[in-house]
C-alpha cells in the first residue's frame, strides 16, 4: 500500500529528469548562438562540444555537425572544425560554406592537394559562380603547372579578379607555358598599364622584340653571305632597317631590367643591340658584365 502511494511521486521526478536533458541541451545549442552573434565564438564553441558530447551521435544532424565547425574555425580550433565537418559528410550533409571553411583551413595548413579537393569539390557541387573560390583554383592550378586547367579558370573569373596584377601575372605565366605567344603580347602590355615596372611583362617584350631583331638578323646575312649580289644587298639593308626598329622597341624594356637587376642576365643583349648600332663605347660598358 505504502508502495502505491510512493509510485506517482517516482513517476513525476523521472518525467522531470526525462524532459530536463533535452532542454538543456537545447538551451546549450541556443546559448551557441547567441555567443556566435555576439562575436563570442570560445563561449559559443564551449556550448557546441557540450551540445555534441552530451548527446548520441545518432541524434546529431549532420546540418548541426557542420555549423559547429564554422563556428570552431571562427574560434581557432581547425581541428576540432575537421572532425566535426566529417562528421556531417559521414551524414551526408553539405552545403557551399562547409567546403569553402574546408578549403581556407587547408590553406592555413599549408596541405595545397587537399584545399584543392576542397574547392574542386565546392565547384562540382554547387557551381562555379563564386569570384573567390575560382580566383584561389586559378592560382592553385598555376602553383601546382596544370596549365590547361588554369587557363580554363580564366575565362570563369570575373572582370575584377582579371584586372589585378597578381593575377595577370600568373596568367601571363600560364600563356608562356602553353606558348600562346599573342595572349602573352596583351597580357604583358596590360600589366604594364597597371604597374610600368613589372619584371615579368617588360621581360616578354624585351626579349621578343630583342629576338625578332636578331632572327630577322641571322636569316638576312645568311641570305646574303650565300648570294652577294647587288640586289640581295640592297634587300639586306632594307631588312637591317627593321633589325634596328626592333632593337629600339627592346631597349626601354631591357633599360627598366637592368635598373631593377643589372648584370649578366641582360648584358648580352645590350652588347649585341650597341654592336649593331656601332656605339663601341656602349658595347665595352655592358660587355664587362659578362664575365662577372
Amino acid at each position: 500500500m505504502r508502495l502505491n502511494k510512493l509510485l506517482p511521486g517516482l513517476l513525476f521526478i523521472l518525467l522531470i529528469y526525462g524532459c530536463g536533458a533535452p532542454n538543456v541541451l537545447t538551451n546549450a545549442k541556443t546559448e551557441a548562438e547567441t555567443y556566435e552573434t555576439a562575436g563570442n565564438f570560445v563561449a559559443a564553441l564551449a556550448q557546441w562540444k557540450s551540445f555534441i558530447e552530451s548527446t548520441p551521435l545518432e541524434q546529431i544532424a549532420g546540418a548541426d555537425f557542420a555549423k559547429a565547425a564554422k563556428l570552431a574555425f571562427k574560434a581557432g580550433d581547425s581541428e576540432t572544425a575537421k572532425s566535426w565537418f566529417d562528421q556531417a559528410r559521414y551524414k551526408n550533409f553539405a552545403d557551399a560554406e562547409m567546403y569553402q571553411t574546408l578549403s581556407e583551413i587547408y590553406r592555413s595548413e599549408g596541405n595545397l592537394s587537399k584545399e584543392l579537393s576542397a574547392l574542386e569539390s565546392y565547384s562540382e557541387k554547387f557551381g562555379s559562380d563564386n569570384a573567390t573560390v575560382n580566383e584561389r583554383l586559378f592560382q592553385l592550378y598555376a602553383e601546382i603547372s596544370s596549365w590547361e586547367k588554369a587557363n580554363e579558370l580564366w575565362g570563369k573569373m570575373n572582370e575584377a579578379s582579371k584586372q589585378t596584377e597578381n593575377n595577370l601575372g600568373t596568367y601571363l605565366e600560364v600563356n608562356k607555358k602553353l606558348e600562346n605567344n599573342a595572349i602573352c603580347d596583351s597580357v604583358a602590355t596590360a600589366l604594364l598599364s597597371l604597374n610600368p615596372d613589372q619584371p615579368e611583362a617588360l621581360d616578354w617584350l624585351a626579349t621578343k622584340y630583342y629576338w625578332a631583331g636578331q632572327e630577322r638578323y641571322e636569316v638576312e646575312i645568311e641570305k646574303y653571305e650565300r648570294n652577294k649580289t647587288r640586289k640581295q644587298y640592297a634587300l639586306l639593308l632594307k631588312e637591317l632597317d627593321q633589325v634596328t626598329a626592333d632593337f629600339k622597341k627592346a631597349l626601354p624594356y631591357l633599360e627598366k631590367l637592368w635598373a631593377q637587376k643589372p648584370g649578366k642576365e641582360y648584358a648580352s643583349y645590350f652588347v649585341n643591340i650597341y654592336a649593331r648600332f656601332g656605339d663601341e663605347k656602349k658595347v665595352d660598358f655592358y660587355q664587362k658584365y659578362l664575365f662577372q
